[in-house]
Formats: structure tokens, C-alpha cells, sequence
């Protein structure tokens, strides 16, 4: 009788054990999930649209489908076309788009929300003089379009070359 309740409460403990170590292994792999895929949000500032300046502008990529893209042979209804790959294609950035100076980094933070609630994207840098980054191309037409619209808007806004 005795060995059914001490076998009892073995089992009952070796249920709970195994219960936080399957628990505790749960929250492991979510916490390394959710932080290799949020981890640019945890390491950058995410109430100031400010990067510094020895941070380089990184372009989104564009992907890049290959010439030829076939229908899969067992499915000849379905209008989808499927690839083994894609190729990434990077762009380097060479002419970046900026307003300013500014001697205050109040004054280039004023003038980034204004242009950010214009639907701009913005960067502030952080050494004096300040100046609020609107975009980065590797087209100069692209660059000379948007100085072009920046100016006609009443901001001093000039090309940086690199």
C-alpha cells in the first residue's frame, strides 16, 4: 500500500518536472525566435528617427526573379509560376538626399517630424551641425527628383554625393 502511494507521488512529481522542462524549452526557443527576428527593433532607438552618422544607409533589396521561370509539369491548370531561386540584387547607394544644416539638433528634430508627417522617411544625424537625411538612391535622377520637390516645398534640401 505504502509503495502504491510513494510510486504515486513519484510519478506525480516526475509529471510536473517534465512539465516545466517542456515549458521552460517552449519559452527558450520562442525567446530565440522572437529575438532573431526582432532583433533591429530591441538594438535601435525606436522613438527617434535618428541614425547616426557613421551608420551606412542600407537600401532595401529588390528581388531579383531569373529569366526564366517554368509552370510546374504536374499542374498545367494553375497560372502560378514557380522558381527554384531568387537573387538578391544590391544597389549601392551614392547620392543621399538631405535638408539642413542645422546647428541645434532640436531644429533638425522639428523639421524631421514635419517632413516625417508628410510621409517622408527620415534620419537625423547626431554630430553638429545636424542635418535630417530624406533618401538615398543610387539613381541621380531619383536624388535630383526629390531635391527638386524638397525645394519646391520651401526646404533647404542639397545632394550628397559619396
Amino acid at each position: 500500500m505504502e509503495t502504491k502511494k510513494s510510486l504515486k507521488a513519484f510519478t506525480s512529481i516526475l509529471t510536473k518536472v517534465a512539465g516545466l522542462v517542456f515549458f521552460a524549452f517552449l519559452a527558450i526557443s520562442l525567446g530565440v525566435i522572437f529575438g532573431t527576428l526582432f532583433k533591429d527593433w530591441v538594438s535601435e532607438d525606436p522613438l527617434s528617427p535618428v541614425q547616426g552618422l557613421n551608420e551606412p544607409y542600407q537600401e532595401p533589396l529588390t528581388i531579383k526573379l531569373p529569366e526564366q521561370q517554368q509552370q510546374r509539369p504536374s499542374d498545367t491548370s494553375s497560372s502560378y509560376l514557380y522558381t527554384d531561386e531568387y537573387f538578391l540584387e544590391e544597389k549601392p547607394v551614392s547620392f543621399k538626399v538631405q535638408v539642413g544644416p542645422f546647428q541645434l539638433r532640436e531644429e533638425a528634430l522639428q523639421v524631421a517630424s514635419l517632413l516625417q508627417s508628410e510621409g517622408y522617411p527620415v534620419f537625423v544625424s547626431r554630430g553638429q551641425p545636424c542635418y535630417v537625411q530624406v533618401g538615398a538612391f543610387s539613381n541621380p535622377q531619383n536624388a535630383n527628383n526629390l531635391q527638386n520637390e524638397l525645394l519646391s516645398k520651401g526646404y533647404a534640401a542639397y545632394i550628397k554625393e559619396e
